[in-house]
């Protein structure tokens, strides 16, 4: 893959429904190709074939591969933050271990739907994306986090929230994206939540009990 530039933006953007829904089968023919044929394949014109549309049609919205998938990224940011926002909408947990084990649950099922894409957008993504973009997608997940962590009613035992939320995220992420890699055998889901659950409690609450 080339390398990315610092904003690769939709060549226009989808005012209406009918473009938004073309802008969404685009994604999400992007998302076919990677978690079925893989990476290699995810051109432009096999993406355009799966979504159903012509590349002509494409290449209205995406100058090409990469603004495909900043596009992509954007939409994950979107989706950890709109279940962060449903968390929070929930009230209060019945305990610290239930309320770290929602976050956890949501963020592994976003990436457990589409784990192709999640490599590459962190693998790959760390490699070719500049520096400021990278930032900006962690500091979006983190400012949720943190948000969270001042309204979920959780008994924080650590009294700087901002670095705390930075710490959980990137030791959630890090731990996610071994996994999505390569994860070990014995390493089911439930227990990948079970562990990283307890991790977070330890870190974070007053009694993690």
């Amino acid at each position: 893959m080339n390398k990315r530039h610092a904003s690769n933006p939709p060549r226009k953007g989808p005012q209406q429904q009918r473009a938004k829904a073309t802008v969404s089968a685009i994604l999400d023919g992007m998302v076919r190709v990677l978690e079925q044929e893989g990476s290699d394949a995810a051109s432009t014109s096999r993406v355009a074939e799966v979504a159903g549309v012509s590349v002509g049609t494409l290449y209205q919205y995406f100058a090409n591969r990469d603004a495909i998938l900043d596009a992509l990224q954007d939409r994950e940011f979107d989706r950890a933050t709109e279940m962060m926002q449903r968390l929070l909408a929930r009230g209060a947990f019945a305990s610290d271990r239930e309320a770290a084990r929602a976050i956890i649950e949501g963020l592994l099922e976003l990436h457990s739907a589409a784990p192709a894409l999640h490599r590459l957008l962190v693998v790959e993504g760390l490699r070719v994306t500049p520096t400021d973009r990278v930032q900006a997608f962690d500091m979006r997940i983190i400012t949720a986090i943190r948000s969270f962590l001042g309204l979920a009613n959780v008994r924080i035992r650590r009294k700087n929230l901002d670095a705390a939320a930075f710490v959980v995220y990137q030791a959630v992420r890090a731990t996610m994206l071994a996994c999505l890699l390569e994860r070990p055998p014995g390493l089911d889901s439930a227990t990948l939540v079970d562990e990283i659950t307890d991790l977070v409690l330890r870190y974070l609450a007053e009694d993690p009990a």
